[in-house]
């Protein structure tokens, strides 16, 4: 296992689930950018090692379960404790608070509900143009630890629903969380990596949320600029370009 046995200074080669190759063409033309990047499911630390040295300006947030286990220690990534199986632990730790991220990769437990509520909880907490990325998004298909009770739909079972323009229900999704991500993803893709599946979200540039503020941006200056009792003004037919 990549994570169990660390090759020390053996020259040995660790197989690893292939997904690089995938991200490449994601990351690439960000990876000089001043971005966040939030892990979910860091445990030693070892993908978080590996985007600190290839986004070089950016910061890197790692949360789990088992914070301790964390191996890794810099100005640039902040490591800290969350539960990803519970609503509580998630609105707590991430959504309630004051801060976005540019990339989220969830690979935490892995489980069908997990999977479902943290994409849901926090797709709102990604900055426009963003991305979100759910490693071994086909275990609740393969592992039957993943699905106990053998539930559907699966995390997987969603997103090609959404993709093909079919609805979907799920208990573990709320109705605002539903509509919201609906409203403010851009794409969906699903790849095979070396053993197992990946899926990556893209997030709009333009999100329904930032829009109607910037529109209401807009019309309070618009406004300001032009004053109601102002005489011999000329009223311009458009407000000006802000």
């Amino acid at each position: 296992d990549q994570y169990i046995q660390p090759i020390k200074k053996k020259n040995i080669k660790i197989d690893a689930h292939g997904y690089s190759s995938l991200y490449e063409k994601y990351f690439m033309k960000k990876k000089d950018k001043n971005l966040k990047i939030l892990e979910l499911g860091s445990f030693y630390g070892n993908a978080a090692a590996s985007l600190y040295y290839y986004f070089k300006n950016s910061e890197i947030y790692s949360g789990d379960i088992l914070p301790d286990l964390f191996r890794y220690e810099s100005n640039r990534i902040k490591n800290f404790y969350i539960d990803t199986s519970s609503e509580i632990s998630i609105k707590a730790i991430l959504v309630n608070k004051d801060i976005n991220f540019d990339i989220i990769i969830e690979d935490a437990s892995h489980s069908l509900k997990d999977q479902i509520i943290t994409l849901f909880l926090i797709f709102k907490k990604i900055n426009p143009n963003g991305l979100f990325i759910c490693e071994e998004l086909d275990f609740p298909e393969i592992r039957k630890d993943m699905n106990l009770n053998n539930e559907y739909p699966n995390l997987k079972q969603i997103l090609l629903n959404i993709k093909n323009k079919k609805n979907f229900s799920s208990k573990y999704i709320q109705d605002i969380d539903k509509q919201y991500f609906l409203e403010n993803f851009k794409s969906i893709e699903i790849y095979k990596g070396k053993f197992n599946e990946v899926a990556i979200i893209e997030k709009k540039w333009f999100s329904r949320q930032n829009g109607e503020m910037a529109e209401r941006f807009k019309a309070h200056a618009w406004k300001v600029c032009v004053p109601s009792q102002v005489p011999w003004v000329r009223i311009p037919l458009s407000p000006p370009l802000i």
